[in-house]
């Protein structure tokens, strides 16, 4: 395919390639005079060419790969899999810069020669991006092996893009397997705005966010540094590490991730009670670094325990001859050697690279043996290549320009299927590996006292990437992953208070009692209701009177049930209030009936018709005052807005409680009856309806102090009702405005010094600091302390020895002890001042100072 045919971008590429070429190819050179692919000597085989692209420096380098790319082409050669050939590979850098990438690509991709076959890279994410859009105009098929973007997933954007280190999309499922096995259900994932990480945290959010229970937050970062969303201001100033989450989610480069670690060093966010989870291809011995203000020492610290996570398309049989015809244990001990004669580190793309220029063989091959069996397909390859009419064409006669061996060659990788170091090689639809498991590590201290990436188990994945199971590893437990016990994960812990059982056993008793009461007075009248005595009392309005009662102590069962439902509650909360003020009004409907008696008796203003209240009459007012009171709660009943409901609230008596290693908060909560508005208002309305009956029948008492008659003789006793019943309406009122929330923890409290407090004291994590200098503090004047101990000692012993002579030093020695008496007393305060209320002053050892901690 002539350039001239070529769609606009690709021509706008290539312009915009001419442009950078003059300014930067002067300074990028190819780095095969490093790195060598060489055809041995007097081999006579016609040389294939794949083009390289690895990352020397950036965000991300893949120049570990090296080793394990030699060493393939090595084997491929030696074995003979291109007859007639040999494969060779033309490197270049990209430096992990999209800028450089296109540069390098056309520079010593597209326009050197001889032509290349096919490519790999191109070294991390962007690079790799970049060369994806455009390598199908060259119509080169292109094979990542260092590049986990979920990006390239677009089959219309990367059409003949191969990838075989699967997508970080399926680390969500390490993601849910590892928050189930360590009982975590919050996670905080700090992300770099970068399609890889993005995308990662997305997904893993999404996969996450269907299962009730788990909490996965998010912050992202941009790689700008000083901005307002950079990494200094979401870590540096706190608004990570000061939120409640204690396990770390790091979605981001190395580079990044080493100045998080060295910031949770500082701020002594370390293991136990914190624990960081990092991306597992990070290049060996990473955190041993000079671009941070942190030691190596200091970075192993923060990392001590910390968790890696890895697509591990790892073999499983390590002893097993692979396509290759080595194993993968085999494989390993040359490429190491390679390795250290190329004084290179140990990187896992080295694996994935080895099967990527497997894979190109295989399919090349196959290529191969397609033009030598297929002369008319021998004959279209010629033809796109523009080479005369008859003529053959063998695979070296390749150019840019050659469409069918382009399809041939992707068809070929599409199908491909072989047994490769990390496992079977093949490409699922949108050209990307899907895993066989997720690798799970994490570092921690060997036997020599150095911190080393262990493997402790793995993650099984069906062919859909959906996980299997969490499995350790043959000597991996729980117990040896976390010897101090699992971490908490920073979830607070609400637990639901309410009444004591003291106080509840008390309201019950007295509610059982008067409920008692209430039935002997029923029995008691109706037993002696003849009785003129009893008869002048209306039995039958005395049997309302005691059924209101009656009800009124049944709400009380209810203001004391326990339960931590809020749905229950919520069924509570109304009865409640319903039982309350129905029996309230059933139960003083007929006080102030038999009021309003007396007082109609001796205040009638037409004395000479006698007109008598009779007790149907004082009936139907009882039912008009429990009718409003129906029709109030019905509507607020009805209203959404005004319906009442159960709502958790933080108690203010003991609002929040930190204890045990791992600095557990546990957060104590009441259910309070509230409404979404109106609920004091409509609460006001209830009250107030109350209370104007309450005057009403203060009113009719003054009125009828006077009467003394002895027929009506229960008079002065239903007055004395009244005021009791409304002092007590009254203290129901107020203790309703100032109390609603605090009357459960009233009877502990009864000066109300924790129920109204001036400020409420919690000591929260950015006080862990100050704990740990005071105990260093505390530590060094121990330490002082008993060297002069014992030196009082040896003194005490000379001086009791000590004759006339020897006063002056006996009388230096006295004032040697007496300076220990005081430094004594120094370590009194410090140690009083940071913990008043202990009982010991011992320093828990997961509390100290990283510095202090021993190798575990």
């Amino acid at each position: 395919m002539p350039l001239s045919v070529l769609c606009p971008r690709f021509i706008s590429l290539c312009l915009l390639a001419f442009t950078l070429t003059d300014s930067i190819s002067s300074d990028l050179q190819g780095q095969d005079h490093i790195y060598p692919s060489t055809v041995a000597p007097g081999d006579t085989r016609t040389p294939l060419t794949l083009g390289l692209m690895l990352s020397f420096s950036g965000d991300y380098v893949t120049k570990n790969a090296i080793p394990g790319i030699q060493l393939a082409v090595d084997t491929i050669n030696g074995a003979g899999v291109l007859p007639g050939y040999a494969l060779k590979y033309s490197l270049t850098d990209s430096k992990c810069d999209q800028t450089v990438t296109l540069t390098q690509f056309f520079e010593d991709i597209a326009w050197s020669r001889p032509s290349k076959v096919g490519f790999i890279g191109g070294g991390c994410e962007n690079a790799t991006i970049e060369t994806a859009k455009i390598s199908y105009f060259f119509n080169l098929t292109q094979l990542s092996c260092d590049s986990s973007t979920p990006e390239a997933e677009d089959r219309t954007r990367f059409k003949r893009y191969f990838q075989t280190l699967p997508n970080d999309v399926y680390l969500s499922q390490a993601f849910l397997q590892i928050l189930n096995t360590f009982n975590w259900t919050k996670l905080h994932a700090i992300e770099l705005e970068y399609g890889l990480f993005v995308q990662t945290v997305d997904r893993l959010i999404s996969s996450v966010s269907t299962i009730p229970g788990y909490n996965i937050t998010s912050s992202s970062f941009s790689g700008t540094y000083h901005t307002t969303n950079s990494l200094s201001s979401i870590i540096l100033k706190g608004t990570v590490f000061g939120t409640e989450s204690r396990i770390f989610y790091l979605a981001m480069y190395v580079n990044d991730t080493l100045r998080v670690l060295c910031e949770a060093y500082h701020q002594n966010k370390v293991y136990p009670l914190y624990v960081f989870i990092t991306l597992g291809w990070y290049t060996d011995g990473w955190w041993d670094s000079s671009t941070v203000n942190c030691t190596r020492h200091q970075m192993e610290i923060a990392l001590n325990r910390s968790l890696a996570i890895t697509l591990d398309p790892q073999i499983k049989d390590t002893n097993m001859t692979t396509s290759s015809g080595l194993s993968y244990n085999q494989y390993k001990a040359l490429r190491n050697s390679r390795a250290a004669a190329l004084n290179l580190s140990s990187s896992q793309d080295e694996e994935t690279c080895f099967d990527a220029v497997w894979a190109y063989a295989v399919a090349l091959n196959q290529t191969i043996q397609d033009l030598r069996a297929d002369p008319a397909f021998n004959r279209l390859a010629a033809a796109a290549s523009h080479l005369p009419p008859n003529s053959i064409f063998y695979l070296e006669n390749f150019t840019y320009a050659n469409t069918v061996i382009l399809e041939r060659m992707y068809q070929h990788l599409s199908n491909l299927s072989f047994i490769g170091v990390t496992g079977n090689v093949s490409f699922g639809p949108n050209g990307i590996r899907v895993p066989a498991q997720i690798r799970i590590q994490q570092y921690r201290y060997n036997s020599s006292g150095k911190l080393q990436k262990f493997d402790i188990a793995s993650v099984p994945l069906d062919h859909n990437g959906l996980s299997q199971g969490f499995n350790f590893l043959p000597g991996e437990s729980l117990d040896t992953t976390w010897p101090a016990g699992v971490p908490h994960d920073g979830t607070i812990v609400k637990k639901t208070i309410g009444i004591e059982l003291p106080l509840t056993v008390v309201l019950y008793v007295l509610a059982m009692a008067g409920i008692i009461l209430a039935i002997s007075c029923v029995v008691f009248v109706a037993v002696y209701r003849n009785r003129k005595f009893i008869h002048l009392t209306s039995p039958n309005i005395n049997y309302i009177t005691c059924g209101g009662c009656m009800v009124l102590y049944t709400s009380i069962f209810f203001l004391a049930i326990q339960s931590t439902d809020e749905t229950i509650t919520t069924a509570i909360c109304n009865v409640r209030i319903w039982l309350w003020a129905i029996g309230y009004s059933v139960a003083f409907g007929p006080v102030l009936g038999k009021m309003y008696r007396v007082y109609y008796i001796f205040n009638n203003p037409k004395p000479n018709k006698k007109r008598v209240v009779k007790d149907w009459m004082i009936g139907v007012l009882i039912s008009v005052l429990a009718s409003i009171d129906v029709i109030i709660l019905v509507i607020v009943t009805a209203v959404p807005e005004l319906r009442t409901t159960a709502v958790l609230k933080q108690s203010t008596e003991y609002p929040q409680i930190v204890s045990g290693a791992f600095h557990d908060t546990t957060i104590n909560c009441i259910f309070i009856c509230d409404s979404q508005k109106g609920y004091t208002i409509w609460h006001g309305v209830l009250f107030g309806y109350k209370g104007l009956i309450q005057v009403v029948a203060i009113l009719l008492a003054f009125g009828t102090r006077k009467v003394k008659v002895k027929g009506l003789n229960d008079s002065k006793y239903i007055a004395a009702i009244i005021y009791v019943t409304s002092i007590c309406l009254v203290v129901v009122i107020i203790s309703f405005a100032t109390l609603r929330d605090k009357v459960y923890v009233l009877y502990k409290d009864p000066l109300g010094e924790k129920i109204f407090p001036a400020t409420v004291v919690v000591q929260t994590e950015s006080d862990h600091g100050k704990v740990l200098k005071l105990e260093r503090r505390i530590q060094e004047l121990q330490q002082q302390l008993a060297q002069e101990h014992q030196v009082c000692e040896e003194m005490r012993q000379l001086c009791s020895q000590a004759n006339s002579t020897e006063a002056i030093v006996c009388e230096e020695m006295r004032q040697l002890c007496s300076q220990a008496n005081s430094t004594e007393a120094i370590v009194h305060c410090e140690t009083s001042e940071h913990n008043p209320d202990s009982q010991s002053n011992a320093v828990h050892p997961y509390t100290q100072h990283p510095d202090r901690e021993t190798a575990m």
